[in-house]
């Protein structure tokens, strides 16, 4: 089941993703790697003003800016993310205009030395492959490999799976995790569950933002009398916090899977098992492990009965 949602939608649900600073270590450090990213003053990390005015007066602004700087060291650094679902081919003269618009203003301000600025793009993209140029230009102190040339963090690509233990309470990881299948209902659901231990240890701040990313995502593939009990979902959750976490996932993945069933019965995905008998017989094998009787599957997906008993005998074996 695919249910693409707008490009907009999911670059604002990544805007807020990383306007937290252990997210944004998390970034830098884990998932790219930097090699002076081990020497960043944690308590250092600030978000620092996103909006940047060009001499033509208009305002730009990109999606996240932060502000930190290494240990022993006094100058700070700049770190700016952009969030995209979708490829955009301007992007390093983007990420080159929201630089030099920082840098005009920290001249303005007086600064005698220039900070260096680490460009990012997060591409949450399932459909299509990033290849877009990522070199910008040039080089500079001991940035020099980095600065001109954005890292790309690739959500889809990513073993998102492998981050789930490195922190406890950072959110990044459960959602690079959900995100990679959020147009597969079955296999979100399932994954919902899988991370529902690491859910139950996460701060109240992270819970918030969970839900958030929740409904944002989760909520636009329910039906309308869904969401309405998601809705309900969600305020037991702001209300309990921690502790209704359990009930929370249980519940959604409930509805995500009632969501699909529901779709398939009204014939919105009928077009996905007609022809090849492989793909009817694809979805037989998941109509079995959902418990569907023989019949109901023969009725559904027109398999011969025989071939769905013996469908249903390798998956036992």
């Amino acid at each position: 089941m695919r249910d693409s949602l707008p490009p907009q939608e999911h670059d604002s649900t990544f805007k807020f993703l990383f306007e937290h600073p252990k997210d944004i270590l998390f970034l830098i450090k884990d998932v790219i790697g930097y090699s002076w990213a081990k020497d960043i003053q944690e308590d250092s990390i600030e978000l620092a003003d996103k909006e940047f005015v060009g001499e033509d007066f208009l305002q730009r602004r990109a999606d996240v800016v932060a502000k930190a700087k290494l240990k022993d060291r006094e100058v700070y650094f700049y770190i700016i993310i952009e969030n995209q679902s979708t490829v955009a081919k301007d992007m390093p003269e983007r990420l080159l205009r929201y630089m030099i618009l920082l840098w005009a203003k920290k001249i303005r301000e007086g600064v005698e030395k220039l900070p260096a600025i680490i460009p990012i793009v997060t591409y949450n993209g399932l459909e299509k492959e990033w290849d877009v140029e990522q070199e910008i230009i040039s080089e500079f102190d001991i940035f020099k490999n980095d600065i001109f040339r954005y890292a790309l963090v690739n959500i889809s690509k990513l073993d998102a799976k492998a981050f789930l233990c490195e922190e406890d309470d950072v959110l990044s990881p459960v959602v690079f995790y959900l995100e990679q299948v959020r147009d597969d209902t079955e296999e979100l659901a399932r994954r919902l569950k899988e991370v529902e231990p690491q859910l139950r240890r996460f701060s109240s701040t992270n819970i918030e933002r969970f839900l958030i990313w929740a409904g944002n995502v989760i909520r636009p593939r329910l039906t309308k009398e869904d969401k309405e009990e998601f809705d309900k979902l969600i305020e037991r959750v702001k209300q309990g916090g921690v502790s209704k976490m359990g009930e929370f996932v249980s519940n959604v993945s409930r509805l995500l899977d009632e969501a699909q069933m529901k779709k398939f019965n009204e014939g919105k995905i009928v077009g996905k098992i007609e022809g090849k008998i492989e793909g009817k017989e694809e979805v037989a094998r998941k109509l079995i492990k959902r418990g569907f009787s023989d019949e109901d599957i023969a009725e559904l997906t027109e398999l011969d009965i025989e071939r769905i008993k013996k469908l249903r005998k390798e998956l036992i074996n």
